[in-house]
């Protein structure tokens, strides 16, 4: 009796949950915000078709199965499939194939999976569930004919594959977050680009630590996801990966999430990448422009213009003197006007001897004015003597890319960016990822560097503590003004719906202003952030420092100007006895 009585109470609990076909699609569309219905009729029972195109309010498009139309034709679609259902599973295997090459990069949309034997197996359904799990295909419901208006199957990855019957009215039909992961592995790997990836191991626990953005990033989605981050095998810490090679690793091994952040610059990205991660900007980093050598302080103040001014003068105040002996009835040469020795003695300030016949108040007041003169101009020249020697100017300083190719500095690149700096018609030195880190993070200044606005604020900060400042980060240097940088995902990754969502929360909330504020930190304790002075480090070309004693060489100008001048003082003085012995008359 207690038999029969739990079987009735059974039937009538499965008349009560039951439902139509119709009403269950139409609950997906709504739970899911669907707009369409997109059926792959080939096996779809005629008199259950009907009934649902007559049913439903929603768009329906029907298809072959073998149909793939274009992804911009449809958005936001809910796609149903019919398999016979009998055999040995490999025709209705082969069916599912061609539904996932359909949707290939959109294996997230939401698909319903019906089969339309009312006597088949619970292997049946199993089997293609277990299909869509090899294909990447999360968001997949299947339903049976034999007991359509009761359950509805979905699978649950994680720890491992498995099939969940549920009843028609059970909600919500798709899980409306990713399936905890309940501690299964998350396979990561790092490119370890600084600073938003860095990999050392931990002197305490002797385990690698994944730091910077991106890597508490990783950290923190493997803690979102309850799982156990998993490095690939090929990660050794100091290893660098440009994003090519990393792509080709990941394309070969099985890696779920590569930490790393990849530039957006192809539409043809866009299936493949996540929210983007960094906004920022690209340009180059330029060195700071070294102190001009001491010696070359007597030429700038030896400059053309000083001379020609100086000269004017000798000659304006050496015609003034002839004018005034002219006016004393002296005898007068054109020497005293192209060379005269009081003026010349007076504008650099020496003394020379008044003669008796120069009492005149005149010559006096001509006197006076030529010595203030000469003290005006022996006072500025010490004046900016002293003030260059204590802080030299500095030499051309280049700004923009122009500046930098006039300036003919080599620009430091990876190969794999030779074609994105080609425009740029600048000397190149091509580095591997290794190399081109260590010259970067060493702040070698003879060479130029690109950097993202990220990597100058952490080196700004850094060069802060220097002695002096090495480079300069500069907006008329530009190879990007706006660049989107996001995580580039293996083909279609079931990550990619997680990934997105937590960068949308952790800039919500502040969290990646505080990973980018830890990069220094991590860095430090990875032992790749240098805590010493680099200027001190760097080769100063023949540039002056402050506090040193002056040397031989940096008298170099002057000493070429006396050789000069003497030089031209003798050939003077033997012209001169040459034309006096020439002339007959003297």
């Amino acid at each position: 009796m207690w038999t029969v009585l739990s079987h009735l109470l059974l039937l009538w609990a499965t008349a009560v949950a039951s439902g139509s076909t119709a009403d269950f699609i139409s609950s997906m569309a709504k739970e899911s915000s669907l707009a369409m219905l997109i059926i792959r009729y080939d096996y779809c029972p005629d008199d259950w078709l009907a009934e649902l195109l007559a049913s439903l309010s929603l768009p329906v498009v029907l298809q072959a199965s073998s149909a793939q139309a274009p992804r911009e034709e449809f958005s936001r679609a809910l796609h149903v499939m019919c398999l016979p259902g009998a055999g040995d599973g490999q025709h209705e295997e082969e069916l599912v194939q061609a539904l996932a090459t359909s949707l290939d990069d959109r294996r997230s949309e939401k698909c319903l999976i019906y089969l339309a034997n009312k006597f088949p197996h619970l292997a049946a359904i199993n089997q293609v569930l277990r299909r869509c799990y090899e294909l990447k295909m999360l968001n997949v419901v299947g339903l049976r004919a034999a007991d359509e208006q009761r359950f509805y199957y979905r699978y649950l990855p994680y720890p491992g594959f498995r099939i969940e019957q549920r009843s028609l009215q059970s909600s919500p039909i798709f899980d409306l977050l990713f399936p905890n992961m309940r501690g299964e592995p998350l396979i990561v790997m790092p490119d370890q680009w600084h600073p938003r990836s860095v990999v050392y191991v931990d002197r305490h626990t002797g385990k690698k630590v994944l730091a910077g953005s991106v890597g508490r990033f990783v950290r923190t989605l493997v803690w979102k996801l309850n799982a156990t981050m998993q490095y690939a095998q090929a990660v050794t810490p100091g290893r660098f990966l440009h994003a090519n090679a990393l792509q080709d690793l990941v394309n070969r091994f099985p890696i779920d999430v590569p930490a790393s952040i990849s530039l957006i610059s192809q539409a043809e990205q866009l299936p493949h990448i996540s929210y983007p991660f960094e906004l920022t900007h690209v340009c180059l980093m330029i060195p700071v422009a070294n102190e001009i050598p001491v010696r070359d302080i007597y030429r700038l103040l030896s400059s053309a213009k000083n001379v020609i001014i100086a000269v004017a003068i000798v000659y304006a105040y050496g015609l003034v003197l002839t004018c005034q002996r002219r006016l004393d009835d002296r005898e007068v040469y054109i020497v005293d006007i192209l060379l005269n020795d009081r003026a010349l003695r007076g504008v650099l300030g020496q003394s020379f001897k008044i003669t008796s016949q120069e009492n005149g108040s005149s010559c006096k007041w001509i006197y006076v004015m030529l010595g203030i003169v000469g003290l005006n101009i022996s006072c500025i020249f010490e004046a900016a003597l002293e003030t260059m020697l204590a802080h030299p100017p500095r030499q051309f300083q280049p700004r923009s890319i122009a500046d930098v190719r006039r300036a003919r500095l080599p620009l430091v690149a990876v190969e794999e960016d030779l074609d994105s700096i080609a425009d740029l018609h600048l000397p190149v030195l091509t580095v591997n990822a290794s190399e081109y880190n260590r010259l970067r993070d060493d702040a070698n200044t003879s060479y130029v560097y690109l950097a993202s606005r990220l990597h100058w604020t952490l080196f700004e900060n850094q060069q802060k503590y220097f002695s002096r400042e090495l480079f300069i980060y500069s907006k008329d240097a530009c190879l990007m003004s706006l660049a989107l940088l996001s995580f580039k995902l293996p083909k279609n990754s079931w990550f990619e719906a997680p990934i997105s969502k937590l960068i949308l929360e952790a800039r919500a909330n502040g969290l990646y202003q505080y990973w980018v504020g830890m990069h220094h930190y991590d860095m430090s304790i990875a032992g790749v952030a240098s805590l010493r002075d680099l200027s001190l480090d760097q080769i100063h070309r023949e540039a002056h420092q402050s506090g040193t004693a002056l040397r031989l060489i940096d008298l170099q100008w002057i000493w070429l100007a006396y050789g000069l001048l003497t030089l031209m003082a003798v050939l003077l003085f033997i012209l001169e006895i040459g034309c006096q012995r020439a002339d007959p008359k003297q």
